[in-house]
């Protein structure tokens, strides 16, 4: 429970720490008024059933001569009005004390997610290849839940109701010591019979409530993404099927938490009615008078009347931190895994790179393996780009393109060799050239949001430029198409964009890689998607950036190639030749393969 309670500090922040700390000592000054509240109802029926204690009684005695009462009667109203007023005022600090735990328990929730997303956000690419977005979805929306609103409410929840039930039996001990002890017997040995009978059937069901909560969201992320493959092949069933055995284990998994739930409720009741008559048969076996049974029994069924509800809490609040713990863990972890990850500074170090120029970029010696590949992604990779070249890449599916398009991009460092912008040393961390580089990839992402979102991504509404986005769709060859859509730039796109032909979505692609009218492009398969009369509107716009821009290009299309001022011919992981397209057309089978039709689909080494 210690390595737990470490886990749980070391995801709050300093100012939540003190927050709960606060939040720990209220919770213990509204437990002691909930004591002085219950104590104080003791002398009150006391002089209700005999008026003399208010002489003979030293303490009620002081007490009546200060409120300077002319009658035992008149004390009596004065002490019950003041009791109403005391009760007021101390419900008033408990439900201040309430929204406190409910607030800070939503709010370290909401940090909580947005931090792991940020964390997951700083992790270097190379490790975000072997991620499972679902699962990650999934502790971010599920886990951060379990952890703050499962966890960390039901701990509060612990310390609240423990502090009020320790200091009532304490009171109560006080009053009578040996019927309390004897109840607090009884309660303690029903407690931990419970706790021992529910602890392994917990364990296990929480077990299972990870895993099958984990394989219904890979599920529905599955079925969602691969929704017109499904279709067209009528595998709805198989994926429905699925996602309803993972769910309903999951759903059995949290019924049997509720239901455990639920159990602590009864036993207490039990327990406390069973405790109050023991206390009347004591008494009366004791031959003590009625009139001193009636004053502690009423105390004793006030005391009891508040425990009650809050031993079942707390027995609740066992059952969840046991069933919700792993998500701190979890949770946890998710923050350790981002926080020991460099975030990416802004661009800097080349001046001429300061001044929106590159001049050269150099590979000297480059290699590259994926983290448990057996062979080398790149090999001994020496090259120059000079600025204003228009390179073309090709090569054999898992020829190492696009792994030398992401070392270039910063994405991936090289675990040999150097890669030199200007002739400073560039990596992962540094990465100079970083913000100064656009992307068009075969595999783009498109928001389910507005044309103007899309092309100006990751940019709040009141910093873009739309004069700039309207360049960007005139550059992509889209202006037309999408000043004929109503509403314009505000026209949302859909879905995966879904509102647009398969052409359209790559310009657009296209277009968000323009916006920020970058020095370098890196083109990866961009124009796979279109057809000929597109492709040749979207290479024009490319050739009238060669010269101004260094543009890397991805591709099978010989439309594509014969543009470019050289092409590179990947194979292995290394470079197998270069030369313009008609020195290599002939020569290279990669690049006969291309113009026969018979290439495989590039992009995915």
């Amino acid at each position: 429970m210690a390595g737990l309670l470490r886990e749980l500090a070391g995801i709050l922040t300093s100012k939540e720490r003190w927050k709960a700390v606060f939040i720990g000592t209220l919770a213990l000054a509204g437990a002691l008024a909930e004591t002085v509240g219950v104590g104080a109802v003791f002398p009150l029926m006391a002089l209700l059933m005999d008026a003399s204690l208010a002489n003979s009684d030293a303490r009620l005695a002081m007490l009546f001569r200060l409120s300077g009462a002319d009658s035992v009667e008149r004390f009596v109203l004065f002490g019950a009005i003041g009791l109403l007023a005391f009760y007021a005022a101390k419900n008033l600090l408990l439900a201040w004390l309430y929204r406190l735990q409910t607030r800070f328990s939503a709010g370290a929730e909401a940090r909580i997610g947005a931090d792991l997303l940020a964390s997951f956000l700083a992790l270097p690419f190379s490790e975000r290849l072997a991620e499972n977005s679902a699962e990650r979805l999934r502790i971010i929306t599920v886990e951060t839940g379990r952890a703050t609103a499962g966890f960390l409410a039901s701990l509060m929840q612990l310390v609240t109701e423990g502090c009020v039930i320790f200091c009532l039996v304490l009171l109560l001990f006080v009053v009578n010591p040996l019927a309390t002890g004897i109840a607090l017997l009884i309660v303690a040995g029903a407690g931990l019979a419970f706790e021992s009978g529910m602890r392994k059937r917990m364990a296990l069901h929480r077990e299972e409530r990870i895993r099958s909560s984990s394989a219904m969201y890979i599920s529905a992320s599955q079925s969602l993404g691969a929704f017109k493959e499904i279709k067209v092949l009528g595998r709805e069933a198989h994926f429905v099927g699925g996602f309803t055995a993972s769910s309903r284990r999951y759903a059995g998994a949290t019924a049997a938490f509720s239901w455990a739930g639920l159990l602590p409720r009864l036993l207490v009741e039990t327990i406390a009615v069973s405790a109050l008559l023991g206390a009347v048969i004591f008494g009366l076996a004791s031959d003590q008078p009625m009139r001193d049974i009636v004053p502690a029994l009423t105390l004793f069924g006030l005391a009891l009347f508040r425990i009650m509800p809050s031993a079942t809490r707390v027995l609740s609040a066992l059952n969840s931190l046991r069933f919700n713990a792993p998500s701190v863990r979890i949770v946890a972890a998710g923050l350790r895994s981002g926080a020991t990850a460099t975030p990416h500074p802004a661009p800097g170090a080349p001046a001429d790179a300061q001044s929106g120029q590159i001049r050269q970029i150099d590979l000297d010696n480059v290699s590259y393996r994926y983290p448990g590949a057996e062979g080398w992604a790149l090999r001994g990779i020496t090259l120059s780009i000079r600025h204003g070249e228009l390179i073309g890449l090709v090569g054999r599916s898992g020829s190492g393109k696009t792994t030398l398009t992401d070392i270039l991009l910063g994405l991936l460092e090289p675990q040999e060799g150097a890669v030199t912008v200007d002739g400073v040393d560039s990596n992962a961390n540094d990465a100079c050239w970083r913000g100064f580089a656009g992307l068009v990839s075969q595999q783009f992402f498109l928001l389910d949001d507005s044309v103007r979102r899309n092309v100006a991504f990751g940019i709040g509404d009141a910093a873009i430029d739309d004069a700039r986005v309207w360049r960007a769709l005139r550059d992509a060859r889209l202006e037309a198409r999408i000043r004929a859509l109503p509403g314009g730039l505000v026209a949302p796109v859909g879905e995966h964009g879904a509102m647009l032909s398969g052409g359209e979505r790559q310009r657009l692609a296209i277009a968000r890689a323009l916006y920020d009218d970058p020095e370098i492009l890196v083109f990866d398969e961009a124009t796979s998607a279109l057809d000929s009369a597109t492709e040749a509107e979207v290479l024009e716009t490319v050739r009238g950036l060669a010269g101004a821009k260094t543009i890397l290009m991805i591709s099978h299309r010989p439309a594509s190639l014969a543009c470019c001022d050289r092409v590179i011919v990947m194979r292995d992981g290394v470079i197998a030749a270069t030369g313009s397209y008609a020195e290599l057309r002939g020569k290279e089978a990669e690049l006969d393969e291309s113009q026969s039709g018979g290439y495989a689909v590039i992009g995915s080494a």
